[in-house]
């Protein structure tokens, strides 16, 4: 290679050196806003977020370090995690191509999921948009109002589905478990099975004994089995639901046409109430018959999910269990 070009080569170099610092530094670059446009620098700061989309809307807040979904349960703590990682760890990984910036922003703008964030004053923090996940890219669109320029996001070295991860169905959020109690902190359980009132119960506790009554004439049974409601009652410490469901409003109205499997009214020492309707989940597979492993379950008249029998099979006994 001759002088000339050597020269030449360097120059080109060194051009290509400066552009890019240049690139880098210039303002609106991705790489300059990637920390701050779809993060929250301080995170000890947040208080509220509320997730909206159509009809839907989440409201997650923070009270005394737990937070809590909808002002009513506690909310589920890797799903708070992962909450934090989108906060924090949210980069852009793509520019979106020019072609596709203004149909986009569009999208995001007027069908995005809106994302709104406080502080402890109950301030605006920040405000998004969050749209679909592109598998091509591994990348969510996301745009922040405050900036013209949509991106595909990402948190690198995992699940980049951020579309999911912003989630506006409430039993995402939600703390598994559906009962929770001490056996001492249980006042009172009723299980009524619909199509055999028979079997149906109401257990009363009070101190170190119990009365049992059959609800299908509310007379109190007598020679009942102590040892066993003792059992029994531990069997409420830790019953879990298994996922979410889809389309959570449309299965509630078609239940509550429905007579359930089973409804389980569980009453605390605290004054508080929680009621969960069983419901038998149709088997696509085979017209007629229903799932034998899983159920729908409703609580408290509001959120849907989906149980195991397998988890409610000691808690769905018959009034004669507890006969001696």
């Amino acid at each position: 290679m001759s002088k000339r070009k050597k020269i030449i080569s360097v120059a080109i170099f060194l051009i290509t050196i400066v552009a890019g610092i240049i690139f880098i530094l210039e303002p609106g670059n991705k790489n300059n806003i990637t920390s701050g446009l779809f993060t929250v620098k301080n995170i000890s700061e947040v208080s509220k977020i509320e997730i909206i989309q159509n009809s839907e809307k989440v409201v997650l807040t923070k009270q005394n370090k737990n937070w809590t979904v909808d002002g009513k349960y506690p909310a589920n703590k890797e799903a708070v995690k992962k909450l934090y990682q989108l906060l924090t760890e949210t980069k852009i990984s793509k520019p979106v191509l020019k072609s596709k910036k203004d149909s986009l922003k569009n999208m995001l703008i007027n069908k995005g999921k809106i994302i709104k964030i406080y502080d402890k004053d109950n301030e605006l923090i920040k405000e998004l948009r969050v749209g679909d996940y592109n598998k091509q890219i591994k990348g969510t669109y996301m745009l922040n109002p405050a900036n013209p320029e949509p991106f595909a996001v990402n948190i690198p070295g995992v699940d980049n589905d951020l579309n999911y991860r912003w989630n506006t169905n409430s039993v995402y959020w939600l703390n598994p478990e559906i009962f929770s109690y001490k056996p001492n902190e249980i006042n009172e359980i009723t299980i009524n099975y619909t199509d055999t009132l028979k079997k149906s119960f109401r257990l009363k506790i009070s101190g170190d004994t119990a009365f049992l009554f059959n609800l299908s004439d509310n007379f109190r049974v007598q020679n009942i089995n102590l040892k066993k409601i003792g059992s029994y009652l531990s069997y409420f410490m830790n019953v879990k639901f298994t996922s979410e469901t889809a389309d959570t409003e449309k299965i509630k109205k078609e239940f509550l046409k429905k007579k359930e499997f089973a409804d389980i009214t569980v009453k605390d020492i605290y004054g508080n109430t929680k009621n969960v309707k069983l419901y038998k989940i149709k088997n696509t597979d085979n017209e007629g018959s229903f799932d034998l492993n899983r159920l729908y379950a409703v609580i408290n008249s509001d959120d849907v999910v989906i149980v195991k029998y397998i988890d409610f099979d000691l808690i769905l006994k018959d009034i004669n269990y507890f006969i001696n």
